[in-house]
């Protein structure tokens, strides 16, 4: 069941865009991003209501939010899955210890804990009109090289080997020498939306190695 605080990737596959698309859509102020967490292990999550919006602006259509039962006590399993986090989360920061029961007053003073408010949206001098282009030519690019949501999708009948790229990245090559700015800021931020895709895609592997049943033998 997706939370009412929903990851880069479900946000993505609701959606039916690419993770690149939606920080786009962050960038721009679309979408505002909540964070948790610090430095290179800070993780983005996006309000539902916020997608639904987003949806709406952009002639998609996202089914409204799952209703939660407000009657009920929460536990540390659901306040984990509301808040688009682990429970063994909240445990080890001290967030919610284990046993602890909440009411809804104390999960929505939770909430302003772990997501104080969103970020800034990208404050640079790049225009929308600006950005649209480059999603537009990363729209074209996951066409042309069989990429769904950042993924190379195998031909039919043909299983995916070892060989292939995870990322579905095409390969970016810098503007030639003399360039012009917006050539330069185009680059940039297709190559910042990579890196980004990437600290999500390290950040969850390492989530599944720690949780790994041989990692506690």
């Amino acid at each position: 069941m997706i939370g009412h605080y929903v990851r880069v990737q479900e946000e993505s596959a609701l959606l039916g865009v690419s993770p690149a698309t939606i920080r786009w859509y962050s960038l721009q102020g679309w979408l505002p991003t909540y964070r948790v967490g610090r430095g290179q292990v800070a993780h983005r999550r996006f309000r539902y209501p916020d997608l639904q919006h987003v949806a709406t602006r952009t002639g998609r259509y996202v089914a409204d939010e799952p209703a939660w039962d407000r009657t009920v006590p929460i536990t540390v399993e659901m306040a984990a899955q509301y808040l688009g986090l682990s429970a063994r989360y909240l445990t080890e920061t001290g967030a919610m210890p284990p046993g602890t029961v909440l009411s809804w007053e104390g999960l929505t003073a939770l909430e302003q804990q772990v997501y104080p408010g969103p970020e800034e949206p990208w404050n640079g001098s790049d225009s929308l009109k600006e950005a649209i282009p480059m999603m537009r030519e990363q729209m074209m690019m996951n066409q042309a090289c069989g990429c769904h949501g950042g993924r190379t999708a195998p031909a039919s009948g043909e299983a995916e080997s070892a060989a292939t790229p995870k990322g579905g990245w095409p390969a970016v090559d810098l503007p030639v020498e003399g360039a012009s700015l917006l050539a330069l800021r185009r680059t940039r931020r297709h190559l910042e939306v990579q890196k980004a895709d990437l600290e999500d895609q390290l950040a969850e592997l390492e989530r599944r190695i720690q949780a790994h049943p041989e990692n506690h033998g």
